[in-house]
């Protein structure tokens, strides 16, 4: 017989943990899009969270390790969003990477905070590591739910998907710190244009 699972007010202790760690996650959140990436310690966040130290350690190693459970949030978050979209898009090519791009601009500039911490990210070399991992991660999601690329065609593309994918971070970055004079919707459009042209150049040449 399985041994009873004690609650408090309701909730088990399984429970409480996953929505204290929430709780300290959104709190990071905050924290990022008031002050930066470099002005978030262990204090700031459990006072947004409104928990104490104790419930902060039992969740995370230290600041470092709440700023990458946070990225993996984000970027997780971002993907499925993208993915999800893309389902209901049945045009071509062009159509499918329009609609990535628009998630990806629309996510970043109607959340100050993300967009924070996506461009503060190259700052913190745990941050810029697990940005880099997420441009691979991104590159795939372009190969298979854009490209929808047959297997034996997705490796050679795998390298121009990650100049793509990279170079459309550093000119969202620079767009989201004023530092391109488009409005969201020009942006997208020279993105997807400027992408799928490198991408869909790919016949061999004889």
């Amino acid at each position: 017989m399985s041994p009873a699972v004690r609650t408090y007010r309701g909730a088990s202790a399984e429970e409480r943990r996953t929505d204290r760690r929430a709780r300290l996650l959104s709190g990071a959140l905050d924290v990022v899009g008031g002050v930066g990436v470099v002005g978030l310690t262990v204090e700031a966040v459990c006072a947004r969270a409104g928990l104490t130290k104790r419930y902060f350690y039992e969740a995370f190693a230290d600041r470092d390790a709440v700023l990458a459970a946070l990225a993996d949030d984000v970027y997780a978050g971002l993907h499925g969003a993208i993915v999800a979209s893309l389902r209901e898009v049945d045009g071509d090519t062009r159509a499918r990477a329009t609609r990535a791009v628009e998630v990806f601009t629309e996510t970043l500039d109607g959340n100050p905070a993300v967009a924070r911490l996506y461009a503060e990210s190259p700052g913190q070399p745990r941050l810029l590591a697990r940005r880099d991992d997420a441009v691979d991660e991104f590159a795939d999601l372009v190969l298979d739910e854009v490209l929808r690329l047959r297997p034996e065609d997705r490796e050679r593309l795998r390298t121009a998907a990650v100049f793509v994918v990279a170079g459309t971070t550093h000119l969202v970055t620079r767009w989201l710190a004023g530092g391109v004079p488009l409005e969201r919707l020009e942006l997208v459009e020279q993105i997807t244009r400027t992408g799928t042209g490198a991408l869909l150049a790919r016949e061999p040449t004889a």
